[in-house]
Order: structure tokens, then C-alpha cells, then sequence
């Protein structure tokens, strides 16, 4: 990681999977560097899936997230916010449901979403995550980092996702990665889609190779607060 200091970690995604899809080898580096890990996730409905077994789907996703948060050794909580419909509640809603756990785990690095993306959910999470984290006296909070999601981030009409932050991956933060998404894998699409394991993976390698490293995740810096350390006298 780039910081030595004991992290305290929040990830906060929309959607049940949108944390691995996300930050899922950067979550696996702050895991192997013993980091508390919480992951935050705002809706595991499917709303947007006319036509299937709510109740059925809804109950696989959340066994899904508890694999895959004691995969990362990590705590989850979960939320009811319905999914593609973050617009219907009012968003000091959401802000304050962040503000929640913020307040409780004080986390000293959150990752989330980028208003670049094109999921209306993703872009209202981005900005109650702000929102939650923005500064104060005694604010845990030193890091703020929007993350890409696949199929989403890329198409997003307002504006590029430009990524500032890059987290190198080892062998083992990629595969643990894998891990986590084959746990998904209902939510991933086969090749050529964007969502496909394939491009998933074909990610890292790009991210990687724009900082010469193998394999790499990408983010921008919605936040920073860097601290120096002064040598002794």
C-alpha cells in the first residue's frame, strides 16, 4: 500500500459486487497488510430485473456478499435501498446512511464511485459519499478515492473518468480478485461484454501498464490528505 500506517478501510458501493468489481485487489493488498476492512453496500434488490424471483435472487446476492466479505476478512454491512432507484428517496438519505457508518468505523481511506458513471445509483452514491466524508475538525477521514466500474464507468456522458491514484496488485491481491468475482460470477457476462471475466481481468493489465506494473487498479482522488513525516533532529 502507500501509506505504512494501520489503515481503517470503507468501501462503499451501490450494489452488492460493485466493491469487487471496483477496488477488489486494492481491498485484497489492504487485507494482506491487515487493514480493517468495511464494506458498505447500499442495495441488493433487483428491481431492474423484471421477470425473475425477486425474493430468490435477492437472498443468493446477499449470501454472496457474506462469502465474499469473509473471503476479504472483512465486515459488511448492508442496506435496503432499492436498486435502480436511489433518485426515488431523498439523497440526504443516502448521505446520512454513509455518514452512519463513517462515524462509526472511522475509516481513514473510502473508496466508492465516480460521478463520471453512467448508473444514476453510482453517481448519487459518489456524491453522499463526498458528502459523508467532506472535512472537519477530528475527521478520521484522510483519503477519498472514486473507483471504475465495467459496463458503467465507460459509457458515463458527462464527462471521462480520469484516474490519478493507481494501486499496484501482487499475484495474490489478483487472485484473491478472482476469487471474489467467480463468488459473482452470476453477475458477470461472457465475452466480448465489458463485464466479461476476460475484460475484467484485461483491466488490470491496462491499469498495470500504465504505470509499469503487471497488473493495477485505478482511481481518482476525490480526497487527499498527505502527511509527512519529519526525520529527528
Amino acid at each position: 500500500m502507500t501509506q505504512q500506517t494501520a489503515e481503517r478501510v470503507l468501501a462503499v458501493g451501490a450494489h452488492i459486487d460493485d466493491e469487487i468489481l471496483g477496488a477488489g485487489g486494492t481491498l485484497a493488498e489492504h487485507r494482506a497488510a491487515g487493514h480493517a476492512v468495511t464494506l458498505l453496500l447500499l442495495s441488493s434488490s433487483v428491481t431492474s430485473r423484471p421477470g425473475t424471483n425477486g425474493a430468490d435472487v435477492q437472498a443468493h446476492r446477499v449470501e454472496c456478499a457474506r462469502k465474499v466479505a469473509a473471503l476479504y476478512e472483512a465486515d459488511l454491512v448492508l442496506k435496503d435501498f432499492s436498486d435502480n432507484a436511489f433518485e426515488t428517496v431523498p439523497q440526504l438519505r443516502v448521505t446520512q446512511t454513509i455518514e452512519d457508518v463513517v462515524h462509526e468505523r472511522n475509516p481513514t481511506i473510502v473508496y466508492s464511485h465516480s460521478t463520471a458513471d453512467l448508473s444514476r445509483d453510482h453517481r448519487i452514491v459518489a456524491e453522499a459519499t463526498a458528502a459523508a466524508t467532506r472535512p472537519h475538525p477530528g475527521s478520521s477521514v484522510r483519503t477519498v478515492l472514486a473507483w471504475e466500474v465495467r459496463s458503467a464507468t465507460e459509457w458515463g456522458t458527462e464527462r471521462s473518468f480520469r484516474p490519478a491514484w493507481f494501486q499496484p496488485l501482487s499475484t495474490d491481491a489478483v487472485a484473491l480478485r478472482r476469487q471474489a468475482l467467480d463468488i459473482y460470477r452470476s453477475e458477470l457476462r461472457p465475452w466480448p461484454h465489458s463485464r466479461s471475466l476476460e475484460a475484467l481481468d484485461a483491466e488490470l493489465l491496462t491499469r498495470g501498464a500504465q504505470i509499469g506494473v503487471h497488473a493495477a487498479e485505478a482511481f481518482e482522488v476525490v480526497r487527499h490528505q498527505h502527511l509527512l513525516t519529519r526525520q529527528p533532529a
